[in-house]
């Protein structure tokens, strides 16, 4: 399926904070997608919101994510710092893909006051008229893709579920967190925050990996399974 933005419009209060909601998720699908308040003041900032748990920060006028949900956690901001008695539009650029996570949508960007903000890209093809200086006699054809960029330590772990909560140790992260499961599972795995069941957190199949979750630390997710299945986690 093909891009599909979904708006939610807030106007701020008198102290400045709005609260987005974001349409429902028809059941059967997963929704993953990057969000952003275009018109956002850069003193705005807030938290945004899967199911009622916050799982990330929002900035100003940035694009964030991607982030992914399904019909029973619904996609939300809470932000402050907007112009009092103004209203905005929030844009999640929501891409239906089931529960592949195969691909989400293309890199959105942002103008602020003349500057371009763009989220780091999984793949960035660069065109340039100018020769790239290389060993020996290479033909690239003026193109260039150069790999994303990871933090300069990475972490990698797992958490063996119990039946119960289980939180992920305590690793800082630069860029994020993914989290995989194992083929060898028997179930599906939970995954969301603190107060995560198995009917509130978003579905990790076995054999399935998430996108990059941004989150500032892998202690913000907990998870809860079948007891004897595994969860991994990278953290960039």
């Amino acid at each position: 399926m093909a891009v599909q933005p979904q708006s939610a419009i807030a106007t701020a209060d008198s102290a400045g904070e709005a609260v987005f909601m974001f349409p429902d998720v028809p059941s059967g699908q997963l929704w993953i997608g990057t969000v952003t308040i275009p018109k956002a003041p850069a003193s705005a900032a807030g938290t945004i919101n899967l199911g009622g748990q916050p799982v990330g920060p929002i900035f100003g006028p940035g694009v964030y994510g991607p982030y992914v949900t399904d019909h029973t956690k619904r996609f939300s901001l809470s932000i402050v710092g907007l112009v009092p008695d103004t209203q905005y539009e929030a844009v999640w650029h929501a891409d239906d893909e089931g529960q592949k996570y195969s691909t989400w949508p293309g890199t959105v960007t942002t103008t602020v006051e003349g500057t371009v903000v763009i989220p780091t890209p999984v793949d960035v093809a660069i065109v340039s008229p100018l020769p790239v200086p290389v060993s020996g006699t290479v033909d690239v054809g003026n193109t260039v893709t150069t790999a994303p960029t990871l933090a300069a330590t990475v972490q990698a772990g797992q958490a063996t579920m119990s039946g119960f909560v289980v939180n992920l140790a305590n690793h800082a992260a630069v860029q994020g967190v993914v989290l995989s499961a194992p083929k060898t599972n028997t179930d599906p795995i939970e995954v969301g925050g603190p107060l995560v069941s198995t009917t509130t957190g978003f579905i990790i199949e076995p054999g399935e990996m998430t996108p990059l979750l941004p989150v500032a630390n892998s202690d913000v997710l907990s998870a809860i399974g079948t007891s004897g299945d595994v969860l991994s986690f990278l953290v960039t």
